[in-house]
């Protein structure tokens, strides 16, 4: 199995060590995991949105996080779990550029983009559910995909994690989102980024993978490659529900998901997991 997006205690929000997460994998039969920790944000972001001292790395412990994998590699070759060198990316206008150069300075197998942020509004911060009422859930998820859309567009990322997380707290529209999920998965095969099938939704209040099938056949349509997360904050939900992970991949056409090395996508089979 694979697990290609996992958070430790350098992010704020999360707790554990590398060598935990290598340990813990090797424990579930996770072969290859990769780290991606929240690349730290651009100082006028931190100061602009309540909470977010608390979402990212400082920026002054991005070298040591590297450097903390390299040493939890060398544990895993022991283990026998490959480790890669993450990040994930707030990949938002605010934060773009900041992103890229950091991005720059070190050897990732991986960048994982994401948002969580429109404007500046932490939406998926529990602290922060209020502001749900000032938005009609259709306004809110039409606004969501087009920063997604671009997101995926900003070419910084190599896949798109959790697709649908404006989902997580406030649920679906009532009339019909096709629309936006067709939208999507024009632009990331334009884009050329793959999609996560992240299973932290099931621990969330939505109860739900991220994406939902309706929005993983569309990308499967359009021929988008996936991969899989857990999405883990902690060591014990290293490769969380990943049999369902692949029985939604299955059932939404998919025969294989992709692991990338230096940044280069390699197929592997799902009877291969």
């Amino acid at each position: 199995m694979i697990d290609l997006h996992v958070h430790t205690w350098r992010c704020r929000h999360a707790e554990g060590t590398p060598d935990q997460y290598v340990a813990a994998a090797a424990e579930r039969g996770v072969s290859v995991l990769a780290f991606t920790e929240h690349l730290p944000l651009p100082a006028a972001l931190v100061q602009s949105v309540p909470g977010a001292a608390g979402y990212a790395m400082p920026a002054e412990e991005l070298a040591e996080y590297v450097a903390e994998v390299a040493r939890a590699a060398a544990l895993g070759r022991e283990l026998g779990v490959e480790v890669l060198l993450g990040a994930e990316i707030d990949a938002v206008p605010q934060a773009r550029d900041h992103a890229a150069a950091l991005l720059a300075q070190h050897p990732f197998d991986l960048v994982s983009g994401s948002v969580h942020l429109i404007d500046e509004w932490a939406f998926d911060d529990p602290a922060h559910r209020v502001r749900y009422a000032q938005w009609r859930t259709a306004e809110l998820w039409e606004r969501y995909f087009h920063d997604l859309a671009e997101a995926a567009r900003s070419g910084l990322a190599d896949v798109m994690a959790h697709p649908d997380l404006i989902k997580k707290f406030c649920g679906a529209p009532e009339n019909s989102v096709t629309h936006l999920f067709e939208s999507a998965a024009e632009a990331f095969a334009e884009a050329g980024v793959a999609v996560e099938v992240n299973t932290s939704g099931l621990r969330k209040p939505c109860r739900e993978i991220y994406p939902s099938l309706e929005l993983l056949s569309a990308m499967r349509r359009r021929a988008v490659p996936a991969t899989i997360g857990s999405d883990a904050h902690c060591p014990g939900d290293v490769g969380a529900d990943s049999s369902l992970a692949v029985a939604l991949l299955e059932q939404a056409g998919y025969r294989s998901v992709i692991v990338f090395r230096a940044r280069v996508p390699e197929e592997v089979g799902l009877h291969e997991l």
